[in-house]
């Protein structure tokens, strides 16, 4: 123990008994920590008696530089604890371009103001990667996913809508029901070429003749804002555009097969606790304004 915060100790408690008592160390080891320190700073610190012990004028003065020395490793220690008990390390995560662009920053910002011991690599991709092969802790997917030596996690349900910009729909043909779309321009995701609509439990499975395809939701999304066509997009890329005018929703009564968002992460014997608490955290999380598109 440093001889400062011994220092502190004897002061406090007014001998050097009762001192070791609180630290566990002799009481002769100590009054010898203590003569010590005397020697190296060449000033009587305590006035010693037989029953009692007490500051001199300069150990009062030393014992407020004690005290503070005392009180950061202290701290120092706790933070030590903190991190020893708090989850630390890298998490390597992978999802799709649009999930990345739209729901990871604000997802993630509430993972890390939680853990910030936690590093994040992000990988943005709309390849399925190997997550084995890749060392990838956690990977979003949509749709089915097989493989073996991985656990999969349904999250949640992704409400999709029909939308077109104002000026595309002012021109050309009405669009009364689904199927009038065959005859409009349509911009399409390269795989979901299918798009499954219902009213009254009644299914409607259309493949619309792509105008435009694209493996990137961002692309469609932009161009379909600038009237180059309708796309079939996750409600929360296209709401914010449809809340401010800029895209229209079609066909309100018809409602559009949603899709499953999945969790999936190698299936290990011992889990890091960054990964545990990643898991945690997503099991935790309140997927359904995401999963609605709301704001």
């Amino acid at each position: 123990m440093d001889d400062m915060i011994l220092l502190a100790e004897v002061a406090e408690t007014g001998s050097f008994t009762r001192a070791g008592e609180r630290i566990g160390m002799p009481k002769s080891t100590v009054s010898q920590r203590i003569a010590q320190l005397e020697a190296r700073l060449g000033l009587r610190l305590l006035n010693r008696s037989t029953r009692h012990v007490s500051l001199t004028g300069s150990g009062q003065v030393y014992l407020e530089y004690c005290r503070r020395v005392r009180a950061e490793v202290s701290a120092a220690n706790m933070a030590m604890t903190n991190l020893r008990e708090q989850p630390v390390g890298k998490l390597k995560i992978t999802c799709p371009e649009v999930t990345a662009t739209y729901f990871m920053p604000s997802f993630l910002h509430g993972f890390t103001t939680q853990f910030p011991g936690i590093a994040i690599e992000l990988i943005a991709t709309n390849r399925h990667l190997n997550i084995i092969r890749e060392r990838v802790d956690f990977a979003f997917r949509v749709g089915t996913t097989t493989g073996q030596d991985i656990i999969i996690r349904r999250i949640s349900s992704i409400k999709r809508v029909l939308v077109a910009a104002p000026a595309f729909l002012a021109s050309g043909i009405p669009l009364r029901e689904p199927t009038d779309l065959l005859r409009r321009r349509c911009l399409v995701h390269d795989a979901q070429p299918e798009w499954v609509f219902s009213s009254d439990d009644t299914p409607l499975v259309l493949r619309p003749p792509p105008a435009a395809t694209s493996d990137s939701m961002g692309f469609l999304l932009q161009s379909c804002i600038a009237g180059d066509g309708i796309a079939l997009l996750p409600a929360y890329v296209c709401k914010p555009s449809v809340a401010v005018g800029r895209l229209v929703e079609l066909f309100p009564g018809w409602e559009v097969r949603p899709y499953e968002m999945m969790l999936i992460f190698p299936h290990l014997k011992n889990h890091s606790k960054a990964q545990v608490a990643f898991r945690d955290y997503v099991n935790a999380f309140d997927f359904s304004r995401f999963a609605a598109g709301t704001p």
